[in-house]
């Protein structure tokens, strides 16, 4: 028998261990076939050379799936957490491959990387994934030999905190800024022409990771830019102009310049796709060129003929092409267009603009502001199912300096001049309700006037106009694409803003923006970091000074008073002021004995450059009148930059204040509020070449106007909240002192609250316990709070009667308070020996598991008498009816409107919303709770005596109290 047992748990023994190898290998060959497939790394086409594109096939959504972590490095043994690409688990991807596009700035390094190197979680000793790259200096210099990295410093730690520093080359002299790791949020790039490995890893919603893919390598590579997807080209020929607009490809950061190219109309597309590789078609005279900016400036140019050389008829006959170049020269033409010939008078109008501090703000903010009030129809719906009642849905564009009064629509049959409706919308819903005439079918489309009257005042001939036309996809009325503004179709016309800072030479791109719109808030924020390329990294290794900069390591023996810190390096200079006379920024370093050496080395190369430039003009008399004119300008501009390093005050004063710190203040004095000056111009396009410019914004000397914005200490749109606050305050400060001094102050009895001591006294009578629940509220939630308040009342009550209270928490962080509640009352009524915390405690905090865990106490300890006081959902008839079941007395309070109706009919007594609220106050009759409950009462009196007198006053269309109210 003993030999049978011993075989019968080897058999088992056996049995268990081969069951448990086949799960192993399941799971193993599982894991195995959940690897990403088909992964491919690509360069990104037509870009700088600093884009990867990746794909792959994702994996089946049986998987669960939630994010791909894409890791890269600069060698296949080290990739580093570098992107998630998150997936919606449930329906997974729907497409056949997923793509991520490296390219430009991504995340290098910032405050949350991991202080050392880790691997990736759940990885094997031989994986090459670790998590984030580490905030460690000798990483990052490695790393640093593939990539450029720039770092983005808050202005604090560069001005006061940052270190000078030098590199351990001593043929470099230059003093750098020197930044802990801590101190940084870092981005970098990649560079052409070197390798980059990538591996993908898919993560399913448990946290497993899946096996890694095989790593791949590519190669980011510097293309020749895309051709422009579109170019328009405009003569309009009573001005003798040739306007050119064009389309910019996907990837234009690259774009530095552009150069437009005339070629005659007979000539083929077909002739043009071989001319337009022909290395010689460079020696041929653009007719425009201008620069691009990576795309972000203009993108159109306006010729005069007479410039150029040409007549009217040389353009008609003549089709153009333009040409694109980045930065290292490599080019792209475009197909040749054709013109279209234009008056005008069919141009868009002129734009006109102002520029207004945005009020009621913090001093962030401008506004431009180019048009009135903008209203149009955004919808219809039906009131009826008979279609003669019509709810119209419009929207509003204004300022906030703009006020509208009163907006009219008229609202005509199509083809007649007499409008059948006028409504008169004093009060700016967005929504206005018409009854369409009797026998007409609103199918056939309406046609809307709109006019408006406000502050400032409108031009009197100023009316909107739409269609509205049937449309069968929705069912309803739906405005037509055209709006009209005083006759003039404008839905196409686009009005585009630029600014240029005081620093810059061009105007940039703000926004595009629809004729729909009046208005354009432009965000100028304070400085709040500065941003600086990279240099090289500087630490200590064993007894050497490191400093990896360039790509190149140097490394010198540590000397005496070297510092051993580990450093970022970059330059110590900073912009400081925009010098008008020489149109020039000028730059000083953090560091005041640098500054003033850097000062005399600037003005010493800007002379030897004059000198040399001079000594050239002599060389150079012969020289056409124009090219010898443009020389003496460059003469010029040189010599007041050197003027301006000289004896410009703010610079000056900067390199001759000595302390650090109130230097560093002075600096931040000039430069923040100097680099926020903007100017900003508009023009009005319809995209295809239709241009006009606003008239440029300059001084009487000719210079441009720049704005900033204006920091207001108050929002003048909340002096009614301020009153309001006021008056609460005042009315809670004379009732609280009215409430000390022992002045009786009425309020109205609450059944739910007298009955609390008939409830206690009765599970006292029965010898059976009572329960109370808070809910499933957290701290946060005023109903909680105001359940605590009612428990310490209860506590009290209990204590006195020796009655055992059970308090099961929804919400562990609820749980000591609710304890230390129960203690202070038991203390309070001199009974702390009748105080147990165990019967205050943590149930769960899951719903329904709470339900049947709190029910089941209720039915295993018979309790006499249940409180139920806070926020309550779909679990609270669950509760009380299991009250009712076993007899027990039932006071419930909540604030959720939902779950009153339930409450009502299955408990005694019930707390409605605010009663709530009150009830610790009613209870316990405190000054302070009771002073502050009767002043609100008061002050609802007041709001409800604002509603009902507004809205009689608005039922005459008198505003003013609407007006005066906030809208938020």
């Amino acid at each position: 028998m003993r030999l049978d047992k011993r075989r019968l748990i080897l058999v088992l023994l056996v049995v268990f261990v081969t069951v448990f190898t086949v799960m192993i290998a399941q799971q193993q060959k599982s894991k195995a076939t959940n690897v990403v497939e088909d992964f491919k790394v690509e360069d990104v086409p037509n870009d700088d050379g600093t884009g990867l594109m990746l794909s792959w096939k994702p994996l089946d959504k049986d998987q669960r799936v939630i994010e791909y972590r894409i890791y890269r490095g600069i060698s296949p043994d080290t990739l580093f957490f570098h992107a998630s690409v998150q997936v919606n688990v449930k329906s997974g991807v729907t497409s056949e491959r997923m793509y991520y596009y490296d390219s430009s700035y991504t995340d290098f390094i910032d405050i949350e990387s991991p202080g050392k190197l880790r691997k990736e979680k759940q990885q094997s000793a031989d994986s090459p994934l670790y998590r984030k790259i580490p905030r460690d200096v000798r990483i990052a210099a490695e790393l640093s030999k593939k990539l450029q990295i720039i770092t983005m410093v808050d202005k604090a730690d560069m001005y006061y905190r940052s270190r000078k520093i030098f590199s351990a080359d001593q043929a470099d002299s230059t003093a750098y800024a020197g930044l802990k790791m801590f101190q940084q949020t870092m981005l970098a790039t990649m560079l052409p022409g070197n390798k980059y490995y990538y591996s993908v890893v898919a993560i399913n919603e448990r946290n497993r990771f899946y096996d890694r893919t095989e790593v791949k390598e590519g190669v980011p590579t510097d293309n020749p830019p895309e051709p422009a997807t579109n170019l328009y080209c405009a003569l309009i020929e009573d001005q003798q102009k040739l306007n050119f607009e064009w389309d910019y490809p996907i990837y234009k950061e690259d774009l530095d310049s552009f150069q437009i190219y005339r070629m005659p109309a007979s000539m083929t597309d077909e002739q043009w796709a071989v001319a337009k590789n022909d290395p010689t078609i460079m020696q041929i005279q653009p007719v425009a060129r201008g620069k691009l900016g990576g795309g972000s400036l203009k993108n159109y140019t306006q010729v005069n003929l007479a410039e150029i050389g040409l007549t009217p008829a040389d353009v008609k006959n003549s089709r153009f092409a333009i040409l694109f170049a980045d930065g290292m020269n490599q080019t792209a033409m475009s197909d040749l267009k054709p013109v279209r010939v234009l008056t005008s008078g069919q141009l868009p109008p002129v734009p006109s603009f102002v520029v207004q501090d945005k009020p009621n703000d913090k001093g962030d903010r401008l506004t431009v502001l180019w048009d009135d009030p903008v209203v149009f129809v955004t919808k219809t719906s039906t009131l009826n199912n008979r279609g003669t009642r019509l709810r119209v849905n419009y929207q509003l564009n204004l300022a906030e300096t703009q006020k509208v009064k009163n907006i009219y629509f008229d609202f005509y049959k199509p083809g007649e001049n007499k409008a059948f409706t006028r409504i008169n919308e004093f009060y700016t819903n967005n929504i206005v309700d018409i009854s369409i005439p009797a026998g007409y079918n609103y199918k056939n489309g309406l046609h809307v006037k709109m006019t408006m009257n406000g502050k400032p005042a409108l031009n009197e001939d100023y009316v909107l106009e739409q269609d509205l036309v049937w449309n069968d996809q929705m069912m309803t009325l739906m405005p037509s694409r055209a709006l009209y503004r005083n006759g003039v179709e404008v839905s196409r016309l686009q009005n585009v803003v630029y600014r240029q800072s005081m620093r810059g030479n061009d105007f940039s791109l703000v926004k595009r923006n629809t004729s729909y719109d009046n208005n354009l808030d432009v965000v100028n924020s304070y400085p709040a970091s500065i941003t600086k390329l990279v240099n090289g990294f500087r630490y200590v290794e064993g007894d050497s000074l490191v400093t990896i900069m360039n790509g190149e390591r140097v490394a010198r023996k540590l000397e005496k008073g070297d510092d051993r810190g580990d450093y970022t390096l970059v330059s110590s200079s900073i912009d400081l002021v925009f010098d008008k006379d020489a149109k020039t920024t000028l730059s000083t370093s953090i560091f005041a004995d640098e500054a003033a050496n850097e000062a005399k080395k600037t003005i010493g190369r800007l002379e030897e450059r004059l000198s040399a430039m001079m000594a050239q003009k002599a060389e150079l008399a012969a020289m056409p009148p124009a090219a010898l004119a443009q020389f003496e300008e460059q003469i010029a501009n040189l010599q007041k930059n050197i003027t301006a390093n000289k004896e410009n005050k703010d610079l000056l004063k900067a390199n001759s204040i000595k302390g650090h710190r109130a230097r560093m203040r002075f600096i931040a004095s000039v430069r923040e509020p100097d680099s926020r000056y903007q100017t900003y111009m508009m023009v009005r396009t319809d995209g295809k070449g239709a241009i006009t410019e606003s008239v440029p914004d300059k001084n009487d000397k000719g210079d441009y106007n720049y704005y900033i914005p204006i920091s207001n200490w108050f929002d003048k749109n909340k002096w009614t909240t301020l009153f309001a606050s006021l008056i609460f305050g005042f009315s809670v400060f004379i009732f609280v002192f009215l409430a000390k001094r022992g002045k009786s102050l009425y309020i109205r009895p609450i059944a739910g609250l007298h009955e609390i001591d008939n409830a206690i006294g009765r599970a006292t009578e029965m010898g059976r316990p009572m329960l109370y629940s808070m809910g499933n509220g957290g701290l946060s939630d005023v109903a909680t709070l105001a359940s605590l308040g009612i428990l310490g009342l209860v506590a009290k009550k209990a204590a006195e009667y020796d009655t055992k209270l059970i308090v099961p928490c929804y919400n562990y962080i609820i749980m000591p308070i609710a304890q230390e509640i129960v203690r202070e009352a038991h203390f309070a009524v001199g009974r702390p020996d009748s105080y147990d915390k165990n019967n205050i405690f943590f149930l769960t905090d899951m719903q329904f598991a709470y339900v049947a865990g709190f029910n089941g106490i209720m039915v295993r300890e018979r309790a006499a008498t249940n409180f139920f006081m806070g926020f309550f959902a779909a679990e609270s008839l669950l509760m009380t009816e299991t009250g009712n079941s076993i007899g027990a007395i039932q006071v419930a309070g909540t604030d959720a409107v939902t779950q009153i109706p339930f409450f009502i009919t299955s408990c005694d007594y019930t707390l409605i919303g605010e009663e709530l609220y009150a009830a610790s106050a009613y209870l316990n009759r405190e000054p302070m709770l009771l002073g502050t409950l009767k002043a609100q009462d008061y002050f609802k009196f007041i709001i409800l005596s604002v509603i009902f007198v507004g809205a009689i006053l608005a039922s005459f269309q008198l505003t003013f109290l609407l007006n005066l109210l906030p809208l938020k």
